[in-house]
């Protein structure tokens, strides 16, 4: 991400693609309180793989001993310095020229800039707290209310009493990520392969085309007591649309963890599975008021070398009732 720095304040700023200096606070990006500075005095942009900048006042900007007139630009290479007019504050220096990124930018302060990468948790103090991640087709999704949505650019997020805007480095187009045909079909199973010490916990997608080891992560153990609930209840009885849910000081209890550090496990296990290839519309992990439980996606859990339990979800176009399976029973159905 591109930051110029200001030789007297230390002042860094991170970039936009089109990025305005001045002193209109409704215009500008970055805010110079100068009386030589005009309401819109310049914009730094990027465009064809390079940073340049442009004057758009009525007394110039000084790029490195050359002024620049009203409507003249010029590209910038590191180590420039800028001065927007006469103004006083100093100079900025050009500190770094990197390609921009999609941002979270803030509306207002005490809010900080976010660069985006494929998954994070929002500061805040929201319980839930809000996440944004990236989906296997380039769009940015935003998990703020038990439920996932697709942000465009200029879409507003707010987390407690911070909020950002979206800014996209490209919003012209969606980057599309190619998925790897092997693995471009639904889910068939999640298979949680779970330490005998409950210590660690391995988790494999399986789909049609193939597997995908997703590691041993701390919100694997998670998913795993998630999906032993809905195990239970569909022994127990219960119907589909029952089945599994469980209240988040329970489940808090349950894991030995704070509802705030349960909920983040949740948001880091729903972003991993979102950015999977194939994952569609299935929802890993279901959300209602106050309580949550694991989604309508088959799984196995093998405790040591053991089986402990199969789930597989009932045919909803059939008719066909929640099958599962323990023990013995779930031996004979995976070998055959």
């Amino acid at each position: 991400m591109a930051t110029l720095k200001n030789n007297v304040s230390g002042e860094s700023c991170l970039l936009k693609v089109n990025h305005v200096f001045g002193r209109d606070a409704e215009r500008c990006d970055t805010v110079i309180q100068d009386a030589y500075v005009s309401r819109v005095h310049a914009m730094v942009h990027f465009n064809g793989g390079q940073w340049n900048l442009l004057d758009q006042s009525s007394n110039g900007t000084l790029l490195s001993g050359t002024l620049l007139r009203h409507g003249e630009h010029a590209p910038l290479r590191e180590g420039d310095l800028i001065r927007f007019g006469k103004a006083v504050d100093g100079t900025w220096e050009v500190a770094d020229l990197a390609d921009p990124v999609d941002t979270l930018w803030p509306v207002r302060p005490p809010a900080r800039p976010i660069l985006l990468e494929f998954a994070q948790v929002l500061p805040g103090d929201n319980t839930p707290a809000i996440s944004v991640m990236r989906s296997t087709t380039g769009e940015w999704l935003c998990d703020d209310a038990g439920s996932l949505r697709v942000l465009h650019h200029g879409d507003i997020i707010t987390a407690g009493k911070l909020s950002w805007r979206l800014e996209m480095a490209r919003n012209d187009q969606t980057l599309t990520l190619a998925a790897p045909p092997a693995l471009a079909a639904p889910p068939a199973r999640i298979e949680f392969a779970v330490s005998l010490n409950e210590e660690h916990v391995r988790a494999v997608l399986h789909t049609r085309g193939g597997a995908v080891d997703l590691g041993e992560r701390a919100h694997h153990y998670c998913l795993t007591t998630l999906a032993r609930i809905r195990f239970a209840d569909a022994q127990a009885g219960y119907d589909s649309g029952s089945q599994g849910w469980v209240e988040m000081p329970e489940l808090s209890r349950m894991l030995g963890l704070d509802v705030a550090h349960v909920n983040v496990q949740i948001h880091r296990a729903r972003a991993q599975f979102a950015a999977l290839p194939g994952e569609g519309k299935v929802e890993l992990i279901e959300r209602r008021r106050g309580s949550v439980r694991f989604g309508n996606i088959a799984f196995r859990v093998m405790r040591g070398e053991q089986p402990e339990c199969l789930w597989v979800p009932g045919d909803p176009v059939n008719g066909d009732a929640t099958r599962t399976m323990t023990a013995d029973l779930t031996r004979h159905a995976l070998s055959n």
